[in-house]
């Protein structure tokens, strides 16, 4: 099986299974000298755990990281870093070896395999993303003083959703569903409370804005940023399309309505804030905004009804969802070092 690995020189591998010892990331490319410890890991794994409220899956894993290389007094050594998440509330006999549950990957994974982990879709699990968050961490530390920052929140649920004004971390942090308007938060809830009594589901939409990216990342053909980010956020289960901005504004708009000009402190020609951070496949130095649709979680019926699945996958798949991100963004960087070289005269 291939296509475990992500990213070109900062390189992030991916293992494990949902109901296996442990699942963890291989993180390759890392320069030495970055300040790195256990509790940095731990912070963010924190945020995509299970059975942190009860209108998210009632699996309870505690998704304790053990640091088993890399990392030396403090500091990354330039070596591989690998970092590991036992299982601990796995409870494989609610599976079946010949059922397949529609909506999921059991069928294709049989299909292309005829042998698979059956229990909790094995590697097609949402506990994959463990690896992610992992290697996320380390990016983050990487670029610590760039002043970079990406937030994810929730923009809708079902028929629920929201146009923010403004942003507010601490309003999203606080909110079950990471959503910035409080109002609406609660009733996202009651009707999440609602789905999982019913054992139905809903989908939705996630927006991803990065702030502080410099101008210049990204490269103008096959890897333009955009389509890294894209292929980035499609990767994660449950995406069924990401749009650079609101795309289906910009379907329905004039080129007078959508090219709006100059944006940013200072005028700056050729600057679109249209462009929502990308231009030619390049960073522009203005906000990056992306719209991430999923669909409703697979997992419904009698089977939702028992609590170990949840009615809406968006509130725990923004860390991933900006994971991802921040895997795109160094990679980008890194490679960014190699796109001139400075002639002495």
């Amino acid at each position: 099986m291939r296509g475990n690995s992500f990213g070109n020189f900062l390189s992030l591998t991916t293992f494990g299974e949902s109901h296996g010892v442990a699942l963890g990331a291989i993180i390759d490319g890392c320069p030495a000298g970055v300040p790195l410890s256990i509790e940095d890991f731990r912070i963010d794994l924190s945020r995509r755990r299970p059975g942190q409220n009860e209108i998210v899956t009632s699996r309870n894993e505690k998704d304790k990281p053990e640091l088993l290389s890399g990392v030396f007094e403090g500091k990354t050594i330039g070596t591989p870093i690998c970092v590991i998440v036992r299982n601990e509330d796995a409870k494989s006999s609610d599976y079946e070896p010949n059922y397949f549950r529609a909506g999921h990957a059991d069928r294709t994974w049989e299909e292309k395999f005829g042998h698979r982990d059956y229990r909790g879709g094995g590697r097609s699990s949402g506990r994959e993303t463990i690896g992610r968050v992992i290697g996320a961490t380390v990016a983050k530390k990487m670029l610590a003083t760039s002043g970079i920052n990406i937030i994810g929140f929730t923009k809708q649920i079902g028929p629920l959703s929201c146009e923010p004004t403004s942003i507010d971390e601490k309003e999203i942090s606080s909110s079950k569903v990471r959503c910035p308007d409080p109002v609406l938060s609660n009733e996202m809830v009651e009707l999440l409370a609602k789905c999982k009594q019913e054992g139905d589901s809903y989908g939705g939409i996630a927006q991803i804005r990065i702030s502080g990216v410099q101008a210049g990342l990204g490269e103008p053909v096959f890897s333009k940023a955009k389509s890294r980010f894209a292929a980035a956020f499609m990767s994660v289960g449950g995406v069924i399309g990401t749009t650079l901005g609101n795309g289906e504004n910009a379907a329905k708009q004039s080129g007078k309505d959508f090219h709006t000009g100059i944006s940013g402190s200072e005028a700056v020609a050729g600057i679109s804030s249209s462009a929502f951070g990308i231009q030619g496949g390049i960073t522009n130095g203005e906000e990056i905004v992306f719209d991430v649709i999923f669909k409703p979680a697979s997992t419904v019926g009698k089977k939702a009804k028992e609590g170990r699945h949840d009615p809406c996958i968006i509130p725990r798949a923004i860390p991933v969802l900006e994971a991802m991100a921040w895997l795109v963004i160094a990679d980008l960087w890194l490679a960014s070092r190699l796109d001139r070289v400075e002639m002495k005269s």
